[in-house]
């Protein structure tokens, strides 16, 4: 607990990692203070003993200890309350980063202060109190009926919470399946909290639950056994959903990880790629530069030696057009693969759509941008992605054209993030291809003037954005290209 509460000090600005470490100190103290609140009374050792595993020793010696009943009762409370409280509010945090802040922080307020309500109302004085009360009016038949639809309503709210938060991550999995980043951080989460939940509420369904009785005498109060005595027999299978929970949670950290690690180094070894393409390409165009202006200007002799000849002249002509052709695709591609130089402003991310969309000249393709109603702001260089873009769309007609088809371009904010998603329906990319089409050089096209180059300056651009790049396709169906870059926060 000390060392998750230095980290939620060091990462305060992140309310996602806040709320998830409050979540952990809250099944902690719930069970932490459960479990010594049985020891107190010497309750449920045979119960106890199939989870927790005590030796008869330690569990005589937690029984002689002298704890405050009141205190463990109070810890277990507010370690409930934290729970499912953080619970709800991380899930929250974590799907509606791109809502204003100011809207988010009334709900966090209005589920603290449910929270504090229900604290407040099962803290052991207030209950003893209220029953004081209730008994010395009479009305102690009230008081019992009062207290059972509290618990049926605070139950209900803290299971509210876990469906609500699950239902959140389902939502936001689904709406986002195609990014592959966001979709497999959500999947990590979702399955990670699957544990952690199904062991709290195999503890804790009983949960919340007035412990104290008041007697004839205030200086006797009466503590109650927990109501966990009725399933004995499942906690015998308590070790093995334990193990199976922690197998399941390092599983998935294990697959999360694996494929956050491949992403990574595969985007480490397109860079060197392109760096490395960028000294080739530099080295070739100095050494066949020489060749094609010596080329050229043997056809520039030639012309005006044999200019009269319009077969000559033709032929001769072909030539020096090639030439200037080769010097536009070598300037091209030294220009794509040589150092960029941002100057990064805060600009409307369909400026760059619309000017890409602008240089498309294709009579065959439909191309279907819709403006966003809000401005989605975002720290870009505007001429360079708006570059970018034009690559991407022409590398889409081009493999659409002549038979024609569409592009759909979709502008939204997820997180931290503003998403630009440009899909084709086109004849798709094989699967063994798809880790190679940011690759210098690398091209399924046949023509003799496409150097391969294009989607290499995309993500070269995009990652000097400290921006992401994604590709999806199926093969028949369609192609998607989605940019991530960064989000100017609102608040």
């Amino acid at each position: 607990m000390v060392i998750l509460i230095l980290f939620i000090c060091k990462n305060l600005s992140s309310r996602s990692i806040f709320f998830l470490c409050t979540l952990t100190i809250g099944w902690i103290l719930a069970y932490v203070s459960f479990t010594l609140y049985l020891a107190k009374f010497n309750y449920y050792y045979s119960v106890v003993n199939q989870f927790i595993d005590f030796n008869p020793g330690t569990w005589n010696n937690l029984v002689l200890q002298n704890f405050d009943a009141n205190t463990l009762i109070r810890l277990f409370n507010l370690g409930l309350v934290l729970f499912y409280v953080s619970f709800l509010s991380f899930s929250i945090s974590f799907v509606s980063r791109n809502m204003v802040t100011i809207k988010r922080r009334y709900i966090y307020v209005l589920l603290g202060i449910l929270g504090i309500v229900q604290f407040l109302l099962y803290d052991p004085s207030i209950n003893l109190f209220l029953q004081d009360i209730a008994f010395e009016a009479n009305i102690s038949h009230q008081y019992e009926k009062y207290i059972k639809i509290s618990e049926l309503i605070f139950t209900g709210f803290n299971f509210t919470c876990i469906i609500t938060s699950f239902a959140l991550f389902i939502y936001y999995f689904i709406r986002y399946y195609s990014l592959k980043s966001i979709r497999d951080q959500t999947l990590y989460i979702l399955i990670s909290l699957i544990p952690i939940t199904f062991v709290h509420l195999f503890i804790f369904y009983w949960a919340p639950f007035v412990f104290v009785r008041t007697t004839f005498s205030k200086d006797f109060i009466n503590y109650i056994q927990p109501p966990i005595n009725l399933y004995t027999g499942k906690y015998r299978i308590f070790p093995i959903i334990a193990v199976l929970a922690i197998i399941t949670m390092l599983f998935n950290i294990y697959k999360y990880k694996t494929i956050t690690a491949r992403h990574s180094n595969l985007n480490i070894i397109t860079k060197k790629k392109i760096d490395t393409a960028s000294l080739g390409i530099r080295a070739f165009t100095h050494a066949i530069k020489n060749h094609l202006l010596a080329i050229r200007s043997e056809a520039e002799y030639l012309q005006e030696k044999f200019a009269m000849d319009e077969d000559a002249l033709y032929s001769l002509k072909l030539i020096t057009d090639s030439c200037e052709q080769s010097f536009q695709s070598i300037d091209e591609a030294n220009n794509k693969l040589k150092q960029i130089t941002l100057n990064i402003k805060s600009t409307p991310l369909y400026i760059p759509i619309e000017k890409a969309i602008e240089r498309i000249h294709s009579s065959c393709i439909n191309v279907y941008f819709e403006k966003p109603i809000d401005d989605i702001a975002v720290y870009i260089d505007e001429d360079h992605i708006s570059e970018a873009l034009y690559n991407i769309l022409k590398n889409s007609i081009e493999a659409l054209e002549p038979a024609g088809g569409s592009i759909w371009i979709e502008l939204h904010h997820i997180n931290r993030w503003g998403t630009v998603t440009i899909k084709d329906n086109g004849p798709g990319i094989n699967t063994e291809n798809l880790d190679e089409i940011f690759t210098p050089f690398f091209s399924t096209k046949p023509s003799i003037t496409n150097w391969g180059i294009g989607l290499s300056f995309c993500h070269k651009v995009v990652s000097a954005h400290r921006g992401k790049i994604e590709v999806t396709s199926e093969q028949g169906k369609f192609t998607q290209f989605t940019i991530l870059l960064p989000l100017v926060k609102k608040e």
